[in-house]
């Protein structure tokens, strides 16, 4: 089996495509229409939390593959150095990993948990890596204007994402259960 459920060598169900492009159109609305959703100049990270809850519900191949994908189209669309949301978004999913198979894993209350210290790790991440690459950084103010107010909007984004994606999870997953 494939990182995205695909049977490999046979036909690939059109649920999986499906799951392609809703990772693809979340970049899309995140790096175009992002904007319109800003609350006093913070906006939602839906990428970011689509990795954690895929990583959650489908494991580490999923969740990197996620990671990997759904960064890249980000670098792809913003000005910014290429990897800079690729490298973050790797690492928030390996973070992730931690809930996956936990009990309460598919259910809201572990994505809810996680939200909060994945996007912190996320934006630290992403600060780190345009420190090391010589940009100038305001850690203190952009700790207390951007970083802070995200995370805690992105608490909120996982409470209306995770159940959409588990929904899609479900439908695009084709495990059998085994004793």
């Amino acid at each position: 089996m494939s990182l995205w459920n695909l049977p490999m060598g046979r036909r690939t169900p059109i649920s999986s495509y499906l799951a392609l492009l809703v990772l693809l159109s979340l970049a899309l609305i995140q790096s175009s229409w992002v904007q319109f959703l800003a609350i006093s100049g913070v906006h939602p990270d839906f990428v970011l939390m689509a990795v954690v809850s895929w990583t959650l519900l489908h494991g580490a191949a999923g969740g990197i593959l996620w990671a990997i994908v759904g960064g890249l189209c980000l670098d792809l669309l913003s000005g910014g150095p290429f990897g800079l949301t690729v490298i973050p978004l790797i690492l928030v999913s390996l973070l992730a990993l931690l809930g996956h198979g936990r009990v309460l894993g598919g259910y809201l209350v572990l994505p809810f948990i996680l939200a909060f210290p994945a996007s912190l790790s996320y934006y630290l991440t992403q600060m780190l890596l345009l420190d090391a690459l010589g940009r100038s950084v305001a850690w203190g103010t952009t700790l207390m204007h951007v970083v802070l107010p995200a995370s805690l909007l992105n608490t909120l984004v996982i409470l209306f994402l995770f159940p959409l994606l588990r929904l899609l999870h479900r439908h695009t997953s084709h495990e059998q259960m085994q004793w």
